[in-house]
């Protein structure tokens, strides 16, 4: 009929907690609390709900079948003038385009963080390379300084 609905009541079996009744309302149904807001808000929001009394409520009988408890058809507001309900799940679910387009925009992402990913590593690599020469020519120092000391230490030996 081109109208929204939502779930309003549930009831779950005290035995093993499956559902066995449910009612489903128009999204219009009942009416929205105050608004907290300052009562001085120079846009406050429109009406989202009108007290529309349509519903459908539905039972499990004890067989597993479900039966109509209570229906009401008329609403108290304009219905959406559409070929089809909206808020379907199908409207949920992208198309194989955008499903497309996301896939592109993160892969694009995901591009240009390995982009900035790679230079940190190269950086890092540099400074390692850096760190690496200052540390050899370190140890070569200290090579040469025990072998200096090494033949202090033999050339006193041999003047004994």
């Amino acid at each position: 009929m081109g109208f929204n609905t939502r779930m309003n009541y549930l009831s779950r079996s005290k035995h093993d907690g499956t559902i066995i009744a449910r009612t489903f309302v128009c999204s219009k149904e009942g009416y929205r609390k105050p608004d907290r807001r300052d009562k001085k808000t120079v846009n406050p929001r429109a009406p989202t709900r009108v007290g529309c009394m349509a519903m459908l409520s539905i039972k499990k009988l004890n067989i597993g079948k479900w039966v109509v408890t209570k229906f009401i058809k008329e609403h108290n507001h304009a219905l959406i003038a559409s070929k089809r309900p909206k808020g379907l799940i199908e409207d949920q679910i992208p198309d194989d385009k955008t499903k497309i387009e996301e896939l592109t925009q993160e892969l694009f992402l995901e591009r240009e963080r390995s982009a900035s990913l790679r230079k940190v590593i190269d950086l890092l690599f540099e400074h390692i390379e850096e760190h690496t020469q200052d540390l050899s020519k370190k140890v070569q120092y200290v090579v040469d300084k025990v072998k200096e000391i090494e033949s202090e230490g033999t050339d006193r030996h041999k003047l004994r």
